[in-house]
């Protein structure tokens, strides 16, 4: 069964099913969303912020290396990634991003104006400022006011450090790999072959990071074992 925030992200998304693996995200997510991969070579947050500011957006970013950075603002949102990495770590770092502009950014922007209606669109758009109550509210609520910008970075050892601890990291790890290397067909590739392979046929056939692969399939294997009723998924609280 499929996570409830999960199907309302799928949902939110209006992405379609892959076709075919690896899944080329990035074509599927420029025809369903209004978003906008970038690519750059040596990618960190200086050149994002010379990339903004070359189109006449100055946003100051603390300076980093990184593997990936989303900047979303007034319902728009550009994901950056680096074309050094390899075709499958690009992808992963794509869909990451691409979770997070859904999960924190599309999301809460209809809840406010489902909420607030029409009267706050130009407060999320910048147009102008929120007033003392509407500050209040969108902080109760979780609504992001103005520019988001999230950064992938990269971890001491060099892997791809997504989400392992915070909630929104988590979801946006999931989401991604749903989009990525959907539930259903994910376990059959998982258990087509040797146990022992398992991790590798999955990082093959749907062309992903071998750290992404190998949580994953973890992840698989504890919803294998697990009770189908759970307080966790009642919550909505689990990885897999």
């Amino acid at each position: 069964m499929t996570l409830p925030w999960l199907s309302e992200a799928l949902r939110v998304s209006g992405l379609p099913p892959p076709e075919s693996f690896p899944r080329d995200l990035a074509s599927d997510a420029l025809l369903a969303l209004p978003v906008t991969p970038v690519g750059l070579r040596g990618l960190t947050s200086e050149r994002v912020r010379q990339w903004l500011a070359q189109r006449g957006r100055d946003q100051e970013i603390a300076y980093r290396s990184m593997y990936g950075c989303m900047v979303a603002f007034a319902g728009k949102g550009i994901l950056f990634f680096d074309k050094n990495e390899p075709p499958d770590v690009q992808r992963f770092t794509l869909a990451h991003e691409l979770g997070h502009f859904v999960l924190d950014h599309l999301q809460p922007r209809r809840r406010a104006l489902d909420f607030f209606g029409e009267d706050i669109r130009d407060v999320l758009d910048q147009k102008r400022s929120a007033t003392r109550e509407e500050s209040l509210a969108a902080a109760l609520n979780g609504v992001p006011i103005g520019v988001q910008v999230h950064l992938m970075d990269r971890s001491e050892s060099g892997a791809v450090a997504t989400g392992r601890v915070a909630r929104a990291e988590q979801r946006a790890d999931r989401l991604a790999l749903e989009w990525l290397a959907p539930t259903k067909l994910a376990r059959e590739v998982l258990k087509d072959g040797p146990a022992e392979e398992g991790e590798a046929r999955l990082e093959r056939f749907f062309g992903l990071p071998a750290v992404e692969a190998q949580s994953y399939a973890r992840a698989l294997r504890r919803e294998e074992g697990r009770p189908r009723f759970s307080i966790a998924s009642l919550l909505g609280d689990e990885q897999g």
